[in-house]
């Protein structure tokens, strides 16, 4: 058996040890997490899943809430992300924050993808209405609310460096202190296989 890694339009499948390096130590933690909460081959419940279990990766968590296919509303957020964003997102649209090319693909896609199930790895440019950017990358779960009937996701962000004061690859926001421009999206196999849905790789503008 193997684990496939999708980037692009092209997959590779490599042998489990060497899709678990390939990925960031804390993804592969947060993976063998919501692998022993689940039973079976599907998707596991919020109630076996405990966030608090992640530990000292918990401020760097957000806990997200599909109220339709193409509205994904922040419920929980860690400190750090908190005091990374300038702000507690609890109630906003992730998917009104990023821009409308990724935002129209992830509306059609991104609960399929993820309830196939399926892990998707984002890396984004995180731009800020003071000119600063940050690439940002994180790994997003599916987890199933049972008691509430709610599709939800968790989602662990890497560390990230100081912000960078440079031209932002994309315009600044007007109406807002910060927005997602999404640069690719990428599978990974959580035992399911890869759903037949194409991949997310945004072109930059050439300078």
């Amino acid at each position: 058996m193997c684990m496939v890694i999708q980037y692009g339009p092209r997959a590779s499948c490599l042998r489990r040890g060497g899709m678990l390096q390939a990925l960031e130590e804390e993804y592969r933690h947060l993976i063998g997490l919501w692998k022993g909460a689940r039973t079976g081959q599907g998707v596991p419940t919020r109630e076996r899943f405990d966030p608090m279990s992640l530990r000292g990766l918990v401020a760097r968590v957000h806990l997200l809430e599909f109220e339709e296919q193409d509205k994904l509303i922040f419920r929980l957020s860690g400190a750090n992300e908190q005091a990374r964003l300038g702000e507690n997102p609890k109630g906003e649209d992730y998917l009104a924050l990023v821009d409308a090319p990724a935002r129209a693909y992830l509306g059609r896609n991104m609960h399929n993808m993820l309830f196939h199930p399926t892990g998707l790895v984002f890396t984004t440019e995180e731009i800020h209405a003071d000119g600063s950017r940050i690439t940002t990358r994180f790994i997003a779960l599916p987890l199933r609310d049972t008691r509430r009937g709610r599709d939800q996701v968790i989602a662990l962000v890497s560390e990230k460096g100081p912000k960078q004061h440079l031209q932002a690859t994309f315009p600044v926001p007007r109406d807002r202190e910060w927005h997602d421009e999404v640069i690719a999206v990428e599978t990974v196999d959580l035992g399911n296989g890869i759903p037949d849905i194409p991949v997310y790789k945004r072109e930059v503008p050439s300078s």
